[in-house]
């Protein structure tokens, strides 16, 4: 089990810090957007949600799909980043999947997101990544 994204289409989802204040909602401090899709970006709104699936991944820990949403309220660009302000991440299973490093990142697919497919793609499959590149395969941790 693996991840594949082409690079055109990946975004990564970075944070500083990850503070689980409530069950089913995890703060992403210091947030950000960064990765190869950025150069085709050309303004995110204010306030938005993305719809992240991570099924393939979690899979062994919950018996159907897992779809967080992923809020956020306040955009800073920076030439290689997107800043957020505000990130939430939510799934009422968020305390059954392992918990959230702070040198953790999240992988996001584009693909089909582009203008034209936008409204008919309605999640973006998504990876947890280790800080060193390194797909998370939780087969056998449960």
């Amino acid at each position: 089990m693996g991840f594949n994204v082409a690079d055109r289409y990946k975004l990564e989802l970075h944070w500083n810090k990850v503070i689980y204040e409530q069950d089913q909602i995890a703060l992403l401090k210091d947030c950000y957007f960064s990765g190869p899709v950025l150069k085709d970006v050309t303004q995110l709104n204010q306030r938005d949600i993305m719809n992240l699936d991570f099924s393939n991944q979690y899979l062994v820990f919950i018996d159907n799909y897992y779809i967080a949403k992923l809020s956020w309220e306040g955009v800073r660009h920076t030439p290689d980043k997107i800043f957020l302000g505000n990130a939430i991440l939510k799934n009422k299973n968020l305390n059954v999947v392992p918990k959230l490093k702070k040198n953790d990142y999240i992988v996001i697919d584009t693909h089909g997101h582009e203008n034209e497919k936008h409204n008919y793609t309605l999640v973006y499959p998504s990876f947890l990544v280790k800080d060193e590149g390194q797909f998370y395969d939780f087969r056998g941790s449960k």
